[in-house]
């Protein structure tokens, strides 16, 4: 059985992705005549209609889809194949993006550990002030929130039944309680990072006595380093108190806690999925999790 070319499907693939012939045009540098005649061409090796004209734009007939499908995971592999052998030898680099207090509290205690593993690999953590995804160049991403597959990104929870809470340097609440201690306010809260404030925690707790509007509002590296020199009480979740309250240097000045529906997700770039040190990542990191909370069913 003869193949039809390479160039009818990556054409076939452009079309599909971003349904018009002449903005697949564009991005493949040609004419959209060329794309027409390549679609024509496809169609007339495989015997069957691939696209239907619909109004200015063009729709996948049920042949179309079903092939868009197997093309997709393909071209994945091509890409990845052919960066795999763009790879230095001697050494890779691994691009990861994640929320800075996690960055702090959590993570890079422990890269240690993930380069005595895997020395060849060169890390690079950026921290991202926003919530995302896979952005950039990078090839792994932590996420605060919920989070699905999407056309760039495997998705998978690291974190599980995580709850906020207070914490503080046991200096700053002696007495117990709130009473008289700083609420420190996290800069970006709300919708846009899951993320509750104090009034919604109070509200959420039935904590009574307190304003829950005062107090200094910080970036979230700088909330963090506040809580850790003994200026105040933040609102922490349960990954990012995980060592300060083990290690004795915070403590929880109130019994409340609050759950919430968020947790950490591992988001691997869909490119960079099989690389060698990209795997080393997601098996490490999984098993620093289990290590801390127990293994996920």
């Amino acid at each position: 059985m003869t193949l039809p070319s390479l160039n009818a499907l990556r054409t076939f693939h452009a079309v599909a992705l971003k349904g018009s012939l002449s903005a697949a045009a564009g991005d493949l540098g040609v004419t959209p005549g060329a794309v027409s005649r390549q679609i024509k061409n496809l169609e007339d090796s495989v015997g069957v209609a691939l696209v239907v004209r619909d109004g200015r734009g063009i729709r996948l007939t049920a042949d179309g889809r079903a092939l868009e499908h197997g093309l997709a995971d393909a071209f994945i592999q091509i890409d990845e194949a052919v960066e795999r052998l763009r790879r230095p030898v001697a050494g890779d680099r691994l691009r990861v993006t994640v929320p800075p207090v996690f960055a702090l509290a959590w993570l890079i205690p422990r890269m240690e550990r993930f380069s005595m593993r895997r020395p060849e690999t060169e890390v690079v953590v950026v921290d991202s002030g926003v919530k995302t995804g896979i952005a950039g160049d990078s090839d792994i991403a932590i996420g605060w929130g919920c989070f699905e597959d999407d056309p760039v990104a495997i998705a998978e929870p690291l974190s599980v039944s995580e709850k906020v809470f207070p914490v503080c340097r046991p200096q700053v609440c002696a007495e117990g309680g709130l009473e008289g201690a700083t609420l420190l306010h996290r800069e970006a809260v709300g919708d846009s990072w899951d993320w509750p404030d104090w009034r919604t925690f109070m509200a959420a707790t039935g904590l009574n006595g307190r304003e829950p509007d005062t107090g200094p509002r910080l970036s979230p590296s700088l909330l963090l380093q506040t809580a850790y020199g003994g200026r105040g009480v933040m609102l922490a979740n349960t990954t990012v108190a995980h060592d300060g309250l083990c290690s004795g240097l915070l403590v929880r000045p109130v019994a409340e806690s609050m759950t919430v529906d968020s947790s950490y997700w591992l988001l691997t770039a869909k490119a960079a999925r099989s690389r060698p040190e990209v795997l080393a990542f997601r098996n490490w990191i999984t098993e620093e999790f289990a290590s801390c909370f127990g293994r996920r069913d």
